[in-house]
């Protein structure tokens, strides 16, 4: 907005100048004032105006002007730059946001600078997660920061758009989670967990083991999953990775980039600098994106024409990479379009827009849980034991090599309360932000238009006056009996709250259930030699990064099971 006021002002000024010398005033004549004086002028009035504006911005109003600049927050800010080195190459991509809040953990809001002095508001306790997520949930927009930061892989789709039409959408794709529609999807998992126990069968050592990085095996695994269960197609991602057909070559490129990437795609949440960098640390995240897009638009575009073929013959259509195993959102989508005629509501840009949400949302949350499960699977053995016992007793009902259903998993008290602690403990996804879309006042704190509210999942996980001084202790025990402001849904932020929580938080549970007890089946889990020194301690994690995941990989041993 300073750029273009700048603008507009220099434009009005060099043609006031033009028009006097042309009047004779100030002096001058029209003949004697060349247009390129008149662009020196225009140019100079500009830097005047934008510095001007700029120094208001980032000196005057975060320091003496804001109604903000009295909430507590951090005060040891760089001058032009707050807290955004700090941040930036903090060991952690929490470790700041949980010291402020250790430090005023009865604040709603915990004022920072960021970026040239932006002020961010740090939403710090569950009465305000309440009021932003859930009574003023339409007050707040996703910003374009956010979109900046993560846009780019999904598209606008569900997770950007607002007010009406958000409510219209999400209406529309809740028929997609409903417990019917999950059914249709459950045995896809069941298949995808026993297909990836059979790979790392084939690939145990003469000892009987197999090393794996986690986090890059899982993300294959997961994306695999997320081939079959959103689009109905085969990804190959254990095998196939041409960067131009691979989902997984890409998305590794997008969310696990090298740190001058990563670096720029900080700062384009900023200033969006993204089309400017000619760097091939740039240039390789942007054919990555177009990739994505590209594979996901050519999916679509043939998914309604071969569903359109079918149902013109009169044949049930069935996926190409399900092989007569249940069915996957896409198709959901586009049979919902037909019979609800929602072609205005879901074109073929935004059925794009929702398969690439579904598939990044979708993939990265499991890849990231299962990928410290197994960790904290290999590195405390009694947990295993545990949960391994609990999972044979139910599967020793099933002599005749049948399998439990959603039901009967979801009585696995042992198993979901492990999960559940893995999601609070380490939730996938570091942050998300929120924009204020008019002044409005929460928790009895003015928020002026356009200020930006950051979350922080981790703040609301492990807050120590929320889970008791062991917050920080992965402990499954602790869901047996919840207490206090532990109890509040709000107490775990991992899939949000409110009109805007995520939609696939029984999905996602449905998905790491069947992957997990596939495995416990099958594996015993060993740390790997560079981690057996850690004990049960965490190792050190990657910053900056959109995810919570571990510096440099997480090797683990999975050994065959022989009993």
């Amino acid at each position: 907005m300073d750029f273009q006021v700048s603008a507009l002002l220099s434009l009005v000024e060099a043609l006031l100048l033009a028009g006097g010398a042309h009047q004779g005033k100030f002096g001058l004549q029209l003949d004697n004032l060349p247009l390129v004086d008149i662009l020196r002028f225009f140019v100079i009035c500009f830097f005047v105006h934008y510095g001007v504006f700029k120094f208001y911005r980032i000196v005057i109003y975060p320091h003496f002007v804001s109604p903000m600049r009295h909430l507590p927050g951090p005060k040891d800010n760089h001058p032009f730059l707050g807290q955004f080195l700090k941040l930036l190459f903090h060991p952690s991509p929490v470790g700041l946001h949980l010291k402020w809040h250790h430090t005023w953990p009865d604040a709603p809001f915990i004022r920072y600078l960021g970026l040239g002095n932006q002020e961010t508001l740090l939403i710090n306790t569950l009465e305000a997660h309440k009021e932003v997520l859930q009574t003023h949930c339409y007050s707040f927009v996703k910003p374009e920061v956010l979109y900046r930061f993560v846009g780019e892989i999904s598209g606008r789709g569900l997770l950007f758009i607002e007010g009406e039409q958000h409510k219209r959408l999400r209406r529309a794709m809740s028929v997609l989670f409903t417990p019917a529609a999950l059914k249709k999807i459950a045995p896809i998992f069941q298949h995808s967990a026993e297909d990836l126990a059979v790979y790392f069968h084939k690939n145990l050592d003469s000892r009987g083991q197999i090393i794996i990085d986690s986090v890059d095996m899982f993300s294959k695994v997961s994306l695999d999953i997320a081939g079959k269960t959103v689009m109905g197609l085969n990804l190959n991602n254990l095998g196939d990775e041409d960067p131009e057909k691979s989902f997984r070559a890409n998305y590794r490129r997008l969310l696990q980039p090298p740190l001058l990437s990563a670096i720029i795609s900080f700062i384009n949440t900023a200033v969006p600098v993204r089309k400017f960098i000619p760097l091939e640390a740039n240039l390789g995240f942007i054919r990555a994106t177009k990739n994505l897009w590209r594979i996901t638009r050519e999916a679509v575009d043939q998914r309604i024409v071969d569903y359109d073929s079918a149902l013109e013959r009169g044949k049930p259509f069935q996926s190409p990479g399900l092989e007569g195993i249940g069915m996957d959102l896409l198709t959901m989508m586009v049979e919902e379009r037909n019979k609800e005629k929602l072609q205005d509501l879901l074109t073929e840009h935004e059925l794009v827009e929702q398969v690439l949400t579904f598939l990044a949302g979708g993939h990265e949350t499991a890849a990231t849980t299962l990928s410290w499960s197994a960790y904290l699977l290999a590195s405390r053995p009694h947990m295993q034991d545990k949960l391994r016992a609990e999972v044979m007793e139910l599967m020793s009902k099933y002599h005749d090599g049948g399998r439990p259903g959603a039901a009967e998993v979801d009585k696995l008290q042992y198993l979901d309360n492990f999960i559940k602690e893995c999601l609070r403990r380490f939730p996938p996804i570091v942050n998300t932000f929120r924009e204020a879309a008019h002044d409005v006042t929460v928790c009895n704190t003015f928020i002026p238009k356009g200020t930006l509210l950051y979350f922080s999942f981790s703040v609301a996980n492990l807050s120590k006056d929320v889970w008791g001084p062991d917050a920080d202790e992965f402990r499954p025990e602790r869901w047996e009996n919840l207490k206090g402001e532990a109890a509040s849904p709000y107490a775990v932020e991992t899939f949000l709250n409110g009109p805007r929580m995520c939609l696939g938080k029984v999905f996602a549970m449905m998905e790491l259930k069947a992957i997990l007890i596939e495995l416990l089946l099958s594996f015993r889990f060993l740390p790997a030699p560079e981690w057996a020194a850690l004990g049960e301690n965490i190792p050190p994690l990657a910053n900056p990064s959109i995810t919570i995941t571990p510096k440099g990989g997480l090797r683990v041993v999975l050994e065959r099971l022989d009993i």
